[in-house]
């Protein structure tokens, strides 16, 4: 019985480590470049309003350009076993099939005469013995094992919301570096 409800359970939990092992591996592999965390450049343009000496507004397009770590733009995998059911039903039926027929038969006759005196006697004796015998067993034992596990897609975990705060608070744009204009 241990192995039968402890096993689904030993189970789960060797799922759960290799879900957090692939969240790692995720991280790894997605968040991290030789060591670094792995950058993704943008650059945009942004209308801008200037304030002109004879007091008009003009608009131009200033280019800007942002470094963005790649972590915070995409969905990290924190998969977690959060139930598993185990269910055990088992049904047993005792008895066995097993028939046997025992069949037995015997029979005897006798014949006798004699003289007593002037009376002549004659015996015939005659008999029969049967015997019938049958037994019937039957089995059938079965079990019924239901194990149902739920993962669920959790929330990110603090230590990570906290490292991607750290990285959102370093995103910054910068006006890009202007080209020289050709005259």
């Amino acid at each position: 019985m241990d192995q039968l409800i402890g096993g689904p359970l030993s189970a789960a939990c060797d799922a759960q480590v290799s879900l957090a092992k692939a969240t790692s591996d995720f991280i790894e592999t997605v968040g991290f470049e030789n060591g670094k965390v792995r950058m993704v450049p943008f650059s945009f343009e942004k209308p801008e309003q200037i304030q002109q000496p004879d007091g008009s507004v003009k608009i131009e397009s200033t280019a800007y350009e942002i470094k963005v770590p790649f972590i915070s733009i995409v969905s990290v995998p924190t998969l977690q076993v959060t139930e598993v059911d185990v269910n055990f039903m088992m049904e047993v039926k005792s008895s066995f099939s097993e028939q046997t027929k025992d069949d037995r038969q015997a029979s005897f006759e006798a014949e006798a005469s004699g003289r007593i005196g002037p009376f002549s006697v004659r015996v015939k004796c005659q008999g029969s013995i049967s015997s019938s015998k049958e037994t019937q067993r039957k089995s059938d034992n079965s079990a019924k094992y239901d194990v149902t596990v739920k993962a669920r897609q959790t929330g990110t975990p603090e230590g990570l919301s906290r490292v991607l705060d750290i990285l959102q608070q370093s995103i910054a744009p910068v006006p890009a570096a202007s080209e020289p204009k050709a005259a």
